[in-house]
């Protein structure tokens, strides 16, 4: 059968950006479901994911983990026709994607009808994998998740085939999906045919260039550089995808040919061609000279004359020596020369050695080794003093907050009816939420531990520091339950 859309495609103005309407998807999704399991699998996973992870409370925790699926939902919110509901909930299962938390009970005569609950499996092993056999639920260690727009959710993975979904998934998981030490994250990334056809597990180059055609027809993604085939595979290159985001799509009406920023500045073709802020400043046309210029200059002759020194020690001439350090620069020269041993020079080292300085050559094998050793060991170290540093940090925050906890429950077990009654009005009507405000006002003043903004609420009528203070530690790791 012929993998079409589910429904008729609305205008794809574009992704949100990163600053709302996302959730953090575990990067399994992207790189074990989305390939291997049925379009039907798919999209009951992805609705789960962003039933489950959509909404979150004040701590960052799921407000509602076990979610009631109707046919309903899944036909019109998830976009899974009727006939291929039960095979795709089996096959979820089966993999290890969700969980059934109760089964549904169809309506017959004296008894109502139930719907089906459903829960995301997570896994608590040590190891992240990427293999389909041997995925036993979401890893929920530290890393592997993505920040996916929403619209990925709820636009494209009910409504497309199965193969523009793997397209747009596998450049979102290459672009935003990688993310470097300073926080930033890929625009574009290279991606070839076959890499895709690999990744997502399409079956031939043409669904491929089909699939990749259709998503940015769409305007899904769009290619920010053509590849270029050649004979000589050292010169081909793949093409660049990134995600359409939607500050792409701003439009400068064609009514002025400013920019935005500009438009309403006032413009002259006469005048003074210095800005206001500029104009009265004095000008000279004398270079100024800075006091640091000599000593600069006394180091720069200090290593040229240690370059050419050691070239002297090698061997090389010194009108040789003298050209290449002028030409190639005392660094370049001196890093050659720490690789010359390494390249196992049989005959006319010499000469190897100034060809080496004159064209750049490359680090040898062994030298590249040793430096990616070296550049990982420093990784590794300062990653270990990082969760160190982390770990006393969570114990110290952890410590103050179980601190400030037990002050703000003694003032609850000493308080009258009355007064608990008074915090708890307090933190149900500074509270936004409907659902947490009814499970504050359910809880009721008989209770042994009130909800935290019940706390929160003993601690600005105490004037006491409130449980929530500035702590920036994750809720999974503080221990506070909502009751």
């Amino acid at each position: 059968m012929t993998d079409v859309p589910s429904h008729p495609q609305r205008h794809f103005r574009g992704f949100e950006p990163l600053t709302a309407n996302y959730i953090y998807c575990p990067n399994q999704f992207l790189d074990i479901c989305v390939p291997n399991c049925s379009r039907g699998t798919v999209r009951i996973v992805a609705y789960l994911l962003r039933e489950t992870l959509g909404w979150l409370d004040e701590n960052g925790q799921p407000i509602n983990e076990q979610v009631t699926v109707t046919y309903r939902d899944l036909i019109g919110k998830a976009g899974v026709s009727r006939g291929a509901i039960g095979p795709a909930i089996d096959e979820a299962i089966r993999l290890g994607f969700i969980s059934v938390c109760s089964a549904g009970q169809s309506k017959a005569a004296g008894r109502s009808g139930r719907s089906a609950k459903y829960e995301l499996r997570w896994s608590h092993g040590s190891a992240f994998t990427k293999v389909v056999d041997a995925f036993d639920g979401f890893y929920v260690g530290e890393g592997h998740r993505t920040p996916i727009p929403n619209a990925f959710f709820e636009q494209i993975i009910p409504t497309e085939t199965r193969a523009v979904i793997k397209v747009v998934g596998t450049v979102l998981r290459h672009t935003i999906g990688y993310q470097n030490q300073f926080g930033g994250r890929r625009t574009s990334a290279p991606l070839s045919y076959n890499y895709v056809q690999r990744y997502a597990r399409l079956n031939s180059r043409s669904v491929v260039s089909e699939a990749i055609a259709v998503a940015q027809k769409r305007g899904y993604i769009t290619c920010t550089q053509a590849g270029q085939f050649d004979a000589d595979r050292s010169q081909q290159s793949a093409a660049c995808y990134s995600v359409r985001w939607l500050a792409a799509n701003q439009i400068v009406p064609i009514s002025s040919k400013n920019e935005p920023e500009d438009r309403f500045n006032k413009r002259t073709s006469y005048g003074s061609k210095s800005r206001p802020v500029d104009r009265f400043k004095k000008r000279t046309t004398s270079k100024t000279v800075s006091k640091d210029i000599h000593k600069q200059q006394h180091v720069a002759s200090q290593e040229t004359e240690a370059a050419i020194q050691l070239l002297l020690e090698a061997g090389v001439d010194r009108a040789i020596a003298f050209r290449l350090v002028e030409k190639s620069g005392p660094e370049r020269v001196q890093r050659q020369l720490q690789w010359l041993d390494a390249r196992n020079p049989r005959e006319n080292r010499i000469g190897l050695l100034c060809k080496s300085i004159a064209e750049d050559w490359s680090p040898p094998p062994s030298v590249a080794v040793k430096n990616r050793q070296k550049s990982i060991r420093e990784r590794e170290q300062i990653e270990a003093t990082k969760e160190s540093q982390e770990s006393k940090r969570v114990a110290r925050e952890k410590a103050a907050r179980a601190k400030r906890r037990e002050r703000l429950l003694s003032e609850w077990d000493t308080a009258t009816p009355e007064q608990r009654k008074a915090w708890i009005q307090t933190a149900v009507n500074a509270e936004a939420s409907r659902v947490i405000a009814d499970i504050i006002r359910r809880q009721g003043t008989k209770a042994e531990s009130p909800h935290c903004h019940v706390l929160d609420a003993i601690a600005a009528a105490r004037k006491l520091p409130p449980i929530s203070a500035a702590s920036g530690l994750p809720s999974s790791l503080i221990g506070d339950k909502v009751a």
